[in-house]
């Protein structure tokens, strides 16, 4: 069991519900940060390891992220973190 709540606010890490704004598409995105095991992209639940979820950890309100996936790199904003 993983207590999110020691976890800094304005910082995405595990358990961090993201809002990003795809800035190759102008689309907005939520995503829940799981374990791979938990991974659900129908849900919005991705994993920390994938390529989305690895770019997006660590990151803070208001930066830009690139995400290397197999069709090239997505860039996103991080619009907010919960």
């Amino acid at each position: 069991v993983i207590d999110a709540s020691s976890f800094p606010e304005n910082e995405v890490h595990i358990l961090s519900k993201v809002k990003v704004k795809n800035l190759n598409n102008s689309k907005e995105y939520e995503y829940l940060l799981v374990s791979p095991e938990e991974a659900d992209l129908q849900q919005g639940k991705i994993a920390l390891t994938s390529p989305v979820g690895k770019a997006l950890m660590g990151s803070k309100l208001g930066e830009t992220v690139d995400a290397q996936v197999p069709a090239g790199i997505i860039k996103f904003e991080i619009i907010s973190i919960d």
